[in-house]
């Protein structure tokens, strides 16, 4: 398919388009078929919360940011009584958008700034019982959050990109974990001996 440009995507007069994974995600999502903006805002919801944390707003502003540059296309559709929907479809210029996005960004490599990292940071003022119990208490948490992850991965049926995606950040916390464990053996080792 060639990559078609649109008049629209060279408008100075737009808003700038993001070129970031949300756009990716929101094109992603209409390759296969066609959706409602409901559906595309269920579908993030119940099956990517732990892939993505794009809000319902940010989604519909993302959408209609990406209709004014021309990369997808909507129409109203009405089921019997039910109101009216906006269907969201992904244009020609939209699935060439969608390609360069996901040969882009699955090259490139991106830092793990979490917000953890500053508590992490700043522990040595804490005196060494607060430290480790609160350690310990995050080291639970994240037992916890290892325990959902391989419940969703055994027993929910996940697409396979979304299945892949939730394995690397099963892989990643599970990193995180082991590197707490480490750095509560040397806290404990700081005790004094009774």
């Amino acid at each position: 398919m060639e990559a078609h440009h649109s008049s629209a995507a060279h408008d100075p007069s737009l808003p700038p388009l993001p070129e970031d994974e949300r756009i990716l995600l929101l094109l992603g999502l209409l390759t296969s078929q066609d959706r409602h903006g409901y559906e595309i805002n269920d579908f993030i919801e119940h099956q990517l919360a732990c892939v993505t944390d794009l809000k319902k707003a940010t989604a519909y502003q993302l959408l209609d940011r990406l209709e004014q540059h021309e990369l997808i296309t909507s129409r109203a559709e009405q089921h019997g009584q039910r109101p009216t929907r906006k269907v969201y479809a992904l244009t020609e210029s939209g699935h060439a958008h969608f390609m360069r996005l996901l040969t882009a960004q699955l090259r490139e490599e991106e830092p793990l700034i979490l917000p953890g990292n500053v508590p992490i940071m700043f522990c040595e003022h804490l005196p060494l019982p607060e430290r480790l119990s609160a350690l310990e208490e995050r080291i639970g948490k994240l037992e916890a959050r290892l325990k959902t992850y391989d419940y969703l991965l055994s027993k929910v049926s996940l697409t396979t990109g979304v299945g892949l995606s939730m394995e690397r950040i099963q892989a990643v916390t599970q990193a995180d974990l082991v590197w707490m464990k480490d750095l509560l053996g040397r806290w404990q080792a700081e005790q004094p001996q009774k």
